[in-house]
């Protein structure tokens, strides 16, 4: 994936963090960006807002003046910014959802992505491919101390779910919601994959055929395991063919 900025504020190329009018844009495609205000600087820390989200994302000052300067940013001023964001109030960004009634391991796991997410667009990754993704991530599970990474995919999954809710963060909150044990002892990954089978085959199928769904589950589950052998990780187990049928159930 790759993510192009421009730099522009005034006929200067400094930027002056402290300017109440200051904009930070992110360009995701040719039609679509992302707008940030300065939420606060705590030292050598940054942290953005999204306007339209209320999504934060934390910066070190070096860092985050070292993306404009490389034109990886566009900075402009409130004036500026497109008439359906101009008229609201930037003081009032909305936040996001009271979190305190989330799951504390989801809320973790959250979290974990995020790093790796974060991470691989600090780094300005030049593809979300095998090739450039595989030693990225051995990096960062080694940083991060995570003893269970990610495959390649998985983290290419998150960051794709990341951009289109214009970078907000609640978006790598796992989707599925405890039911039971036996849905507990299911790995994040083999969640992750059910969700991205079944809203695949509801994206091009009219009638539901539980046993196709579970058999192209399992393909795909193969193919995982595959990756995950070559980068020396664990193989995750299948679940059941009525847990298929129960969740499809439930859409």
């Amino acid at each position: 994936m790759n993510i192009c900025f421009a730099v522009a504020l005034g006929n200067t190329t400094t930027m002056d963090l402290q300017n109440p009018d200051l904009i930070l844009v992110k360009r995701l495609s040719e039609h679509s960006c992302s707008y940030f205000v300065v939420e606060r600087i705590a030292g050598s820390d940054v942290v953005l807002t999204d306007i339209e989200s209320g999504g934060r994302f934390n910066f070190e000052k070096p860092r985050l003046e070292q993306l404009v300067l490389n034109g990886q940013l566009r900075t402009i001023t409130r004036r500026e910014l497109p008439t359906k964001l101009t008229f609201k109030p930037l003081c009032n960004v909305k936040k996001p959802k009271a979190e305190a009634v989330e799951d504390l391991a989801s809320k973790k796991e959250m979290e974990r992505r995020y790093k790796y997410v974060q991470g691989a667009i600090e780094q300005s990754v030049p593809a979300y491919t095998e090739k450039w993704l595989t030693p990225f991530i051995t990096q960062k599970a080694s940083e991060i101390n995570d003893s269970s990474p990610p495959s390649w995919r998985t983290l290419a999954h998150w960051n794709k779910a990341f951009v289109e809710s214009g970078w907000d963060k609640h978006a790598l909150m796992p989707r599925h919601k405890a039911k039971g044990n036996r849905t507990k002892q299911l790995p994040q990954e083999v969640h992750d994959l059910i969700d991205d089978v079944i809203n695949e085959y509801l994206r091009t199928h009219t009638v539901v055929r539980y046993q196709k769904v579970y058999d192209q589950f399992l393909e795909q589950l193969d193919t995982l395991n595959a990756e995950r052998k070559r980068e020396d990780l664990s193989e995750l187990k299948p679940c059941s063919y009525r847990w298929i049928v129960n969740r499809l159930q439930s859409r």
